[in-house]
């Protein structure tokens, strides 16, 4: 049985932990940037109004923070695609107060941009290692893990006992998307390709409990949230190939302060000022691995 198979059931099966188990935020399994702060939903509300968008899509909304965040600080019109009927129940009763500027959709619809926070990182992947001069791939087999043949997409020159978690389905996810928009904002933790075995010789896969943290293979445990770093460089190069560019990538802690943040927490009032300060620094400073990609439709 490959990885993927088992991240699978694991996240998204019938008792996996996106359908019954997922805990977000502080007292949960693991934060995001929509919990430490709404300056991130704010900065992105701002980002998408000068892009000219009005209907944007959520991809994977969580608890619908991140929505709640830009609504609240804009007049666009958002969607959230989400398949976990826990999740889903949580959004409609913290959305709610939105009405006619909120909706939930169950199948992916033509929309103006598509929002994605760690939404890539969270898809089922596979695990390869090199040794004695080849690629192997791990999977379990016989009520162990062995080492079959199989080799990633990868595209850089291995070292022996060099470890890859690679992306399971990610152009298929991604194509379902691109058709439906001319502009889709990633934000994420990875790297790009030729980055893995300097920061991840030993791979990415982890998986969180309870704020406790598990790697490699030990991250295949019921109720855990299991994840890996996407690679950047495959995310570039198939949007590439069906006609997109890459507008903007940088750091999150940069495209924020390039898009507005500080001005934003300057306009406040004092008395919230004072309640987002912590926050503003958190968003700054703690989630280093988190990259933005932003991607255009190529207009000719």
């Amino acid at each position: 049985m490959r990885i993927s198979e088992i991240v699978k059931t694991l996240l998204y099966g019938e008792n996996g932990y996106y359908m019954r188990h997922v805990k977000i935020g502080k007292r949960g399994d693991f934060f995001t940037a929509p919990h430490t702060s709404p300056l991130f939903g704010y900065t992105i509300a701002s980002f998408l109004r000068k892009e000219g968008v009005r209907l944007f899509v959520e991809v994977g909304g969580g608890e619908g923070y991140l929505m709640e965040d830009i609504l609240n600080f804009s007049d666009l019109v958002g969607a959230i695609y989400e398949i976990s009927p826990k999740l889903k129940e949580i959004q409609r009763e913290r959305l709610s107060k939105f009405k006619d500027r909120f909706l939930q959709i169950d199948d992916l619809i033509e929309a103006d941009a598509y929002v994605l926070n760690e939404v890539i990182d969270a898809l089922p992947f596979n695990r390869f290692v090199f040794r004695d001069g080849r690629w192997w791939e791990v999977v379990f087999e016989n009520g162990k893990w062995e080492l079959v043949e199989g080799e990633p997409k990868i595209r850089i020159t291995p070292f022996e006992g060099f470890i890859y978690d690679e992306t399971e389905g990610l152009e298929e996810f991604l194509e379902g998307i691109l058709r439906k928009t001319d502009r889709v904002l990633i934000f994420d933790y990875g790297y790009d390709e030729e980055e893995f075995p300097i920061f991840a010789p030993e791979g990415t896969m982890s998986g969180y409990k309870e704020h406790r943290v598990y790697y490699g293979l030990d991250a295949l445990r019921e109720g855990a949230d299991i994840t890996h770093f996407p690679n950047f460089t495959r995310i570039k190069e198939f949007a590439e190939s069906k006609g997109f560019y890459v507008k903007e990538y940088l750091p999150q802690s940069e495209f924020l302060l390039k898009y507005g943040i500080l001005e934003i927490f300057s306009s406040l009032p004092d008395e919230e000022k004072a309640r987002l300060a912590g926050g503003l620094k958190t968003l700054l400073f703690l989630f280093k691995n988190h990259r933005v990609m932003y991607l255009e439709k190529t207009r000719l």
